[in-house]
């Protein structure tokens, strides 16, 4: 008798997507949310990368000869938006299928994979230092960025969001500014980014994630001008990128002295060999910074129109 109704519910979990109805599991669209998932990192990620580090001047001077010498350096806050239809999506087939397996069986229906917000904000703290040209007339800027580890776990279930980035910029000003006339630069840069975002129950009956790896090379352009204490900006970029984005998701429940189970994984990925139209990503940001003795406040947005992504942040430093 338990062999029977092993046989029945595990032939159920792999007819469902042919029979189901809207209320039904359909495994078919736990890759396929996933897969969306992960394609809407490979435009995220960059968005987000480049917008660390983010200076209201649009060229800070030179560190030698200089007197002060030019550089500085703080921590910045950021935020960023993701749609995270595609792992909900997921989510919702995996908790059916737990459903229908717990009816079959006539068990009672264990944890459920929690969701996560349709449009989930990642909250980001960037750490940066620039500094000015040694004779030529430069700035070079460092930054490591870092998403907190986020794992969340309430009743044995919960979600778990990790990520991090570093790189560098260049600036080469086309015009320094005077009284009257903005500071005008031309710059570029390099950002590596790696990272996981998923959901899970922690006794290993079922999980989803996605682990991402990106590399995103960027050019930009940026205006400033300093009235008093203030320095108004905006610029824009250009952003290529590389990136291989794995997923994977596992359920499996036991009964009766029996386990029925399923799992799958899959990847997407960008190369800079694609075309240029579908690699490519242009942005726009800008702000205001306010500039009090050293130290130096700034607010800064950025949106990119293709992918209609948006992030922000607010910077703390001390410059020279």
């Amino acid at each position: 008798m338990k062999r029977i109704l092993f046989c029945l519910i595990l032939l159920t979990t792999i007819l469902v997507p042919v029979i189901s109805q809207s209320t039904e599991p359909d495994i078919s669209k736990v890759s396929d949310g996933l897969n969306t998932f992960s394609l809407e990192l490979i435009n995220v990620v960059p968005n987000l990368a480049v917008q660390q580090g983010v200076w209201a001047d649009a060229y800070i001077g030179k560190l030698i000869p200089s007197v002060p010498p030019h550089l500085g350096g703080g921590l910045t806050l950021g935020i960023a938006q993701l749609n995270s239809d595609g792992l909900n999506n997921s989510i919702d087939e995996l908790n059916k299928l737990a459903g229908k397996v717990s009816s079959l069986s006539g068990t009672e229906k264990g944890k459920e994979i929690p969701s996560l917000p349709e449009n989930l904000v990642l909250p980001t703290i960037t750490a940066d230092l620039r500094i000015g040209g040694i004779f030529l007339p430069f700035d070079l800027g460092v930054s490591i960025m870092k998403i907190p580890t986020v794992s969340i776990n309430a009743m044995g279930a919960g979600t778990q969001i990790d990520f991090f980035t570093v790189g560098t910029s260049l600036r080469v000003p086309l015009y320094e500014g005077n009284i009257i006339l903005p500071k005008i630069s031309l710059g570029a840069g390099f950002m590596y980014s790696k990272g996981s975002i998923g959901a899970y129950i922690d006794d290993d009956k079922a999980f989803v994630s996605t682990d991402f790896d990106t590399k995103t090379m960027f050019l930009e352009a940026q205006v400033s001008k300093k009235l008093l204490i203030f320095t108004p900006f905006i610029g824009a970029r250009g952003i290529l990128s590389e990136s291989t984005n794995n997923w994977a998701w596992k359920y499996n429940i036991s009964f009766a002295g029996y386990t029925v189970g399923t799992e799958e994984s899959g990847s997407v990925s960008r190369s800079l060999s694609d075309s240029f139209k579908d690699n490519f990503q242009y942005q726009v940001y800008g702000g205001l910074s306010i500039d009090i003795l050293i130290v130096q406040t700034t607010v800064s947005a950025s949106y990119d129109f293709k992918n209609n992504i948006w992030g922000g942040n607010l910077s703390l430093r001390v410059k020279l």
